[in-house]
């Protein structure tokens, strides 16, 4: 597999970071846009717009105090392999779970790939408590869903990934813990497919 490079850029904000950022600086558009009002028309709607600015800009500061503790910024962006797909390695992968967030596949695969969706019969959901904190930082759960084989009648829905490049799976393998095991299975579709089971159930 080609090695991933990481780029040298600063690590990137996360959605609520950049959320926060968004209001400071709609705080401070309300407190300029409010001085220069105050400076033309005396007071009024730029002591209006000066008092509202103020207190957006300290509701801000709180809000973006919790928020930069709460949610770490993310790792730098991967700089991911790229290329013509080779024939013959094309690979399915049914996910249930967080392989389908699009953040996800976009830190995993370096964009959003072909998704179908697709069943697998039977298999039952369970849930497990992730504690890798890279795995948690790049589903934003600690939560994650896990296959249990059922009986005939249990169907678990999901979808059909499709992985163009070698490294991609490899990438699947280690963003998945040991509580899972990669096995192949048929799909409802027809499909043979990857799928990431509960390791003591492969």
């Amino acid at each position: 597999m080609p090695p991933v490079r990481y780029s040298r850029s600063v690590q990137r904000l996360s959605p609520g970071q950049r959320w926060v950022i968004g209001l400071g600086a709609f705080a401070v558009v309300c407190l300029v846009l409010g001085v220069v009002v105050l400076g033309f028309s005396g007071a009024g709607w730029g002591g209006v717009l000066v008092l509202f600015g103020l207190l957006h800009l300290g509701l801000t500061g709180l809000t973006g105090a919790l928020v930069w503790t709460a949610t770490p910024t993310l790792a730098p962006k991967p700089v991911l392999p790229t290329g013509v797909p080779v024939p013959g390695t094309v690979q399915r992968v049914f996910s249930y779970g967080t392989l389908r967030q699009p953040l996800v596949q976009e830190e995993l695969f370096g964009g959003h790939v072909p998704t179908t969706p697709d069943a697998l019969p039977g298999w039952r959901l369970e849930w497990v408590t992730i504690t890798d904190p890279d795995v948690i930082r790049t589903s934003g759960s600690d939560r994650h869903p896990i296959l249990r084989r059922g009986t005939p009648e249990d169907v678990v829905e999901g979808s059909a990934l499709t992985l163009d490049h070698p490294w991609q799976l490899s990438a699947a393998d280690r963003y998945e813990v040991a509580d899972y095991q990669r096995i192949r299975v048929t799909l409802t579709s027809g499909w043979t497919a990857w799928v990431y089971v509960a390791a003591d159930q492969a």
